[in-house]
């Protein structure tokens, strides 16, 4: 007997379809634009997978009957516009979309049921970490990783042994553990990319209230990036770079205000699932309550970005449940 799709695994294959679409149209951008070969191959990979991927959705969706996303379109990519990004930008952007990539791809495996549909998402996880493996390699061998600092090895396994251990606001402050560490490195390396994304966005965009959408995103992200680095000041540990520098002072959009919409919404859902990991694995009191409180600031930013786009007409809904009451009460 066949089986339906369940909400879940419609959730994640749609999901997946809308994200990729994203990039099928607007990697030729960065393709037109790239210099180095090297580079140039890496972002030909994030275009073969990301086609690789809809062509899996849409032969699943199909076989189902399900109706297809609009998602995007050629007309939402201007091709032969002058360079917004430098080549190495172009580089960390896809690293950085491999590594949001698994984490996506892995929970939408663990929440689908269907074998075909997991055979599916473990496909699109080996893609995804082949994509990453190969642009981590060139990052390194660039010089541009941001990776985390070493710290001395302990000399034995050690307990807590007092609520010391937890104490944040008041009282003294135990140094980092290594899981606070990554979870601050790791949310430093993404706000410092959003930081620049969000700038290159507010130089292009078409409309005023949009420009200066893209600009309050900025800085926030950059007071995000300014806590999280302050935290590891605080015990001598390097902050991590920044990439502003590597956005191009072009006024000409490449991208519609639509496309351009949709992808911080999507990196804006990345952070919410980020800082909700890391206040769930973070002992000291302090780091805890800084991460729900950019959360919050987070929430209130991607609200927004919604707002913005369901006045535009740009938010294309994800399938619904069945309006029940409205059915019994419009008959």
């Amino acid at each position: 007997m066949k089986i339906q799709l369940n909400a879940s695994e419609i959730a994640n294959l749609w999901t997946t379809d809308m994200n990729n679409l994203v990039y099928i149209f607007s990697i030729p951008y960065y393709m037109n634009q790239c210099e180095d070969e090297e580079i140039r191959s890496i972002i030909e990979l994030a275009l073969e997978i990301s086609q690789d991927i809809v062509g899996n959705v849409e032969k699943i969706f199909k076989q189902e009957n399900f109706p297809l996303p609009f998602g995007f379109t050629e007309e939402d990519v201007y091709l032969h516009t002058p360079r917004l990004y430098s080549d190495q930008f172009a580089l960390l952007q896809y690293n950085t979309l491999a590594e949001n990539g698994l984490m996506l791809y892995g929970l939408s495996l663990a929440t689908s049921t269907r074998s075909d549909v997991r055979d599916f998402f473990t496909h699109c996880i080996s893609l995804t970490t082949k994509l990453y493996n190969r642009s981590k390699d060139l990052l390194e061998r660039r010089g541009l990783v941001n990776s985390a600092p070493t710290i001395p090895f302990p000399e034995r396994a050690e307990f807590a042994h007092d609520q010391g251990f937890l104490t944040g606001w008041f009282g003294d402050r135990r140094p980092l553990n290594v899981i606070e560490i990554n979870q601050l490195v790791f949310n430093s390396r993404g706000a410092a990319f959003a930081c620049a994304k969000l700038m290159s966005y507010s130089q292009i965009a078409g409309s005023k209230e949009l420009r200066e959408f893209f600009v309050t995103g900025k800085e926030m992200f950059g007071k995000h990036f300014e806590v999280f680095t302050s935290l590891l000041r605080e015990d001598d540990l390097p902050s991590q770079m920044t990439y502003e520098s590597e956005v191009t002072n072009s006024t000409v959009p490449p991208f519609s205000d639509k496309m351009m919409m949709f992808f911080i919404m999507s990196l804006g859902s990345v952070f919410l699932s980020r800082y909700g990991t890391a206040i769930g694995l973070c002992n000291r009191r302090d780091i805890g309550l800084h991460f729900t409180r950019l959360m919050a600031e987070s929430a209130a930013y991607l609200e927004d970005a919604a707002n913005i786009m369901i006045k535009n007409g740009w938010m294309e809904q994800p399938p619904q449940a069945t309006a029940r009451k409205a059915l019994a009460e419009n008959r």
